[in-house]
């Protein structure tokens, strides 16, 4: 995900939501990006709509 926004601009960075409950799944984590980029974002990342 972070490479498609990269690809297309914009700026990311990666933040660790802390530890988890999972032993072994490693650590969740969030894609932070500007407020001005917020929708361009998500329209990116959501799925196609086919109709």
């Amino acid at each position: 995900m972070q490479q498609l926004l990269e690809a297309h601009g914009i700026p990311t960075r990666i933040l660790d939501l802390g530890s988890t409950s999972y032993f072994g799944a490693g650590s969740p984590a969030a894609l932070q990006v500007y407020a001005k980029d917020r929708w361009t974002a998500l329209l990116l990342l959501s799925p196609i709509e086919e109709e």
